[in-house]
């Protein structure tokens, strides 16, 4: 395989997290992850600033997880998955801040 194709397909088999965005600020006290990967995905789990694992819902070709009772500032998200023939593939951190108050 080439090079290029080689990247293509870790490309392909890589979770994203959709949503919050890069540096999004979340102004609400609920908020919804949305996390995009590949068919072959069985299982999804997230975790914010290195704590504990949440198992996520697929639903609409999406996994989602529903986020409550965090605090204000800066915050990290990271996913990671199992596909059917059990290998493990990750997301890149997602960097984004909550802010509560009103303007």
């Amino acid at each position: 395989m080439s090079k290029e194709g080689a990247r293509i397909h870790t490309f392909m088999h890589k979770l994203e997290i959709d949503h919050p965005q890069q540096d999004q600020i979340v102004n609400s006290p609920i908020y919804t992850f949305r996390v995009d990967g590949p068919e072959t995905l069985a299982s999804l789990e997230v975790a914010v600033d290195r704590g504990q694992w949440h198992a996520c819902r697929r639903a609409c070709g999406y996994w989602w997880y529903d986020w409550a009772g965090y605090g204000e500032g800066e915050h990290i998200l990271v996913a990671r998955g199992q596909n059917r023939d059990g290998s493990p593939i990750g997301s890149t951190p997602r960097r984004f801040t909550v802010s509560l108050r009103k303007p």
